[in-house]
């Protein structure tokens, strides 16, 4: 059987035993009613991190990616060999789902862009363009390592990438001269020819990671420093951001923050910029993490609020909040799920606490719904999968 064919056969059996509501999920003495789906699975396979990838919608198309590899119980993240980057579709809102991997694709073989490996743009790209859609990848996580960083793009949703090419001028910049480059894919189409990117980066060999703000307006060909998101810190790295944009000039910027030191909680905290990027302040503190952090999803919802969901290794579940002011504050906590189970012999496994889980990203539907993909395993489905909750935002 071709292997993509053989993909989506184990994927569509996913499917008929993973679609489910969940009557735990609850805030205060609220429940949700939130359905569950799984976008990946695979028997013997390890699939994770959705926000190291990336999520792109067009209404109620939805494409994520995430990686995968061979599935070994062993100390760390379960995955072993080749690392690929692949990606999952739902062309109904989440409901069900199909995995590819899309030829010349990001995957292992794309260590070879370093320097010569990617090619300038000929032509300027249009990031308006109705299929569009852009995959920036870098050094420092799962089958990824170019610190020089570049990017695929898309014109037909997902379905076929061009690339890859080169973050040209970045690195030559004064701010950013010597330094190595970790973003994820946190874009911002500002115009057919001008786009905002939000990334990481660090000057070897000391220096903690910060984020950033660069822009191009000249469709791809050439990209500029516009300004630092988050202060130099000798005590914490920032990185693996989500941004959303409020208004024309205000933007708000949500990451992971990891602190050196040991007997400081890692945190989830929000920035803010009112004048178009060009200057962040710090805005609230998301999440306090006792236990090995978590990316953010950030949505802003079609009635104004913003959405916050994470991952919550310390008590193994996926978690969200809302916020009524922009990120200034934000309400209580609620539980999008908490059926996480890791193998017996997981020596990691701790009855769940440190769970491998989250990297969530999250969009809204447009018939209001919330739409949350992330890692996952559970005592029906115990090797790490991309799993989905659906739920009516209250």
């Amino acid at each position: 059987m071709n292997p993509s064919l053989m993909k989506s056969f184990s994927l569509f059996l996913g499917l008929i035993v993973s679609h489910s509501f969940s009557p735990f999920a609850h805030c205060g003495d609220e429940s949700l009613a939130i359905q569950h789906t799984i976008a990946a699975i695979e028997e013997g396979r390890f699939h994770g991190w959705p926000a190291n990838n990336g999520v792109w919608q067009w209404g109620d198309e939805i494409l994520v990616g995430f990686t995968q590899g061979d599935f070994v119980v062993k100390r760390g993240h379960n995955i072993a060999g080749r690392e690929d980057s692949l990606l999952a579709r739902s062309r109904d809102g989440g409901e069900t789902w199909t995995m590819f991997d899309p030829a010349g694709f990001l995957d292992n073989e794309h260590q070879k862009y370093r320097g010569e490996g990617k090619t300038a743009l000929t032509q300027p790209l249009d990031f308006t363009h109705p299929g569009f859609a852009l995959r920036i990848f870098a050094e420092g996580y799962h089958g990824n390592e170019d610190p020089e960083g570049g990017f695929f793009y898309s014109l037909d949703r997902g379905e076929t990438w061009l690339g890859p090419h080169p973050l040209a001028g970045l690195t030559d910049h004064p701010e950013l001269r010597g330094h190595a480059l970790s973003p994820r894919t946190d874009y911002i189409v500002q115009g057919p020819r001008s786009c905002l990117v939000f990334i990481s980066s660090l000057k070897p060999p000391d220096e903690l990671k910060r984020i950033a703000c660069v822009q191009t307006t000249d469709g791809g060909q050439s990209f500029e420093f516009v300004s630092w998101v988050t202060p130099v810190s000798e005590t914490a790295s920032t990185i693996m951001c989500q941004t959303v944009q409020l208004s024309d000039d205000e933007f708000v910027c949500a990451f992971r923050k990891i602190n050196r030191e040991s007997d400081d909680p890692d945190t989830i905290e929000a920035y803010r910029s009112t004048d178009g990027c060009r200057s962040w302040q710090f805005l609230s503190t998301v999440k306090v993490m006792p236990t090995h952090s978590n990316p953010p999803a950030l949505v802003k919802l079609q009635d104004g609020r913003l959405c916050c969901a994470y991952g919550d290794r310390h008590v193994a579940e996926i978690r969200a909040r809302y916020s009524r002011d922009g990120g200034e504050t934000w309400g209580p906590e609620f539980i999008i799920r908490d059926d996480f189970q890791a193998l017996p012999d997981d020596p990691d496994s701790e009855s769940g606490i440190n769970a491998d889980i989250g990297y969530v990203r999250m969009i809204q539907r447009p018939d209001g719904k919330l739409v949350a993909m992330y890692y996952w395993a559970t005592a029906e489905h115990p090797q790490q999968h991309i799993a989905v909750s659906i739920w009516e935002p209250f």
